[in-house]
């Protein structure tokens, strides 16, 4: 009976195997399981990251033939991987809380709880000398760098930006066609200088309580970089053109108090989000101590021509300085505060800025005077930004060279110099490499 059916009708199975394999593959989101341990500064001294070399990270499978329509920047690792992951939970005792595939670095990442009987240092020592495993740290802790300094919002006025001049600035670049990653806590874009003025954000701490105290620090450094001009209230941001995008990585830890923090697991997820997006410009207002995988992903984003902008820490120790002491990262501290510029042949990148009783944005509505490290980096980006707008060419020494300027009463004639020499719409070294490689 079968045999006599028509040759058409025995070949639809292998044709529609054919058409399967022929369709376009569409890589699925995965959400990244992030467990409350993580984001509990209590929790942190039992906390490890481990990272190990995945070559099949976001590989195509055999036999796809389109593969025109496979997107860019989601999370999708390899069973081989999580296989890795669940050996080493139960060879040495541990359990996993989080893992992830940082296909920037070509490593999959697993945060691991040790036993409340093993010592951090044991734990660390016996994975050093595993031959499956890449690196293994402890998870660090950052502090941003800012406080309150005044009841009275209105106590005085923006002094930095009168001393910068920057409406005569604003009439050649207002940060136009540059994008600003703010890995921070979050932003209050409802804020009436702040609303249509960041242009996505992201939450990589969702699993911490809404009611932590909400996102006073990366409003703050939202309101310096791009607060909206002439909407006739309030201030003006330093580059208001900019397209900001808010990742939130760090948390309140205290209430009425811009006090926050951040670890190596948040932020490794924020900087790796923020390379995939093509951003030009990264502010870190925050500190803490040199932490191996941060400094990784730092490393590649400035290899992809990211102008990364971190804070200097008020005290040289192990605890602090990082990742404003990264080879490559603009370092930036408030100019009330002794800075020592790279003098020494060293490649490290240090600048003053403004970042005393900064009139700025905060949740609500609100404004009020803010000081700190985190408040010059802010002014930094969003320098940095109109430079970028008219000199696309720029790469971070250069910057660097026009930064250290930019507290001379006549920075401002940078922007006329800049304008007559037809800049303006000139391509980037480095904007052309991270979009061709």
């Amino acid at each position: 009976m079968f045999n006599k059916l028509p040759s058409c009708l025995l070949s639809v199975p292998l044709l529609l195997s054919i058409l399967v394999m022929a369709l376009p593959v569409i890589a699925m989101e995965q959400e990244i399981p992030i467990h409350p341990h993580i984001v509990d500064i209590q929790q942190a001294e039992r906390i490890i990251l481990v990272t190990y070399v995945d070559k099949h990270i976001d590989r195509i499978p055999v036999g796809v033939v389109n593969q025109s329509y496979r997107r860019r920047g989601h999370y999708s690792s390899s069973t081989w991987s999580q296989r890795i992951a669940s050996n080493i939970e139960k060879d040495y005792q541990l359990k996993i809380l989080s893992q992830w595939p940082i296909k920037e670095i070509g490593e999959h990442c697993v945060v691991y709880l040790i036993n409340e009987g093993q010592t951090i240092a044991e734990v660390i020592g016996a994975l050093s000398k595993d031959n499956r495993i890449a690196s293994v740290q402890a998870m660090n802790t950052f502090q941003v760098m800012a406080e309150n300094r005044y009841s009275d919002p209105y106590y005085r006025l923006q002094t930095h930006i009168k001393s910068l001049n920057l409406a005569d600035i604003h009439d050649r670049a207002t940060g136009k066609n540059v994008t600003i990653a703010i890995i921070d806590t979050g932003v209050d874009t409802n804020h009436p200088d702040l609303k249509g003025q960041i242009q996505e954000s992201k939450d990589f701490v969702a699993q911490k309580s809404s009611r932590s105290f909400g996102d006073n620090h990366g409003t703050a450094i939202a309101g310096v970089i791009a607060a909206k001009p002439n909407n006739g209230r309030g201030i003006v941001g330093i580059a208001p053109d900019s397209s900001v995008i808010s990742l939130k990585a760090c948390w309140g830890i205290k209430a009425g108090s811009l006090d926050a923090a951040c670890n190596s697991f948040t932020l490794a997820l924020a900087i790796s989000t923020a390379i995939g997006m093509n951003i030009d410009i990264l502010n870190l207002s925050l500190t803490g101590p040199h932490d191996p995988l941060l400094a990784r992903l730092i490393d590649k984003a400035v290899q992809e021509g990211i102008i990364v902008i971190a804070s200097q820490a008020d005290t040289t120790d192990e605890k602090s300085g990082f990742p404003a002491r990264q080879p490559g990262v603009i370092g930036v501290r408030s100019l009330t505060n002794l800075t020592v510029q790279s003098t020494d042949g060293s490649s490290v990148l240090s600048v003053a800025a403004p970042g005393e009783d900064i009139l700025t944005t905060l949740p609500n509505g609100t404004y009020d005077f803010v000081s700190g490290n985190s408040l010059a980096t802010a002014h930094v980006s969003g320098l940095t930004a109109l430079l970028l707008q008219l000199k696309r060419n720029a790469n971070n020494q250069e910057l660097f060279t026009l930064l250290a300027q930019a507290n001379e009463p006549s920075f401002y004639k940078v922007f006329h110099k800049a304008r007559h020499k037809n800049v303006l719409n000139s391509r980037s070294i480095f904007h052309k490499r991270r979009h061709n490689s």
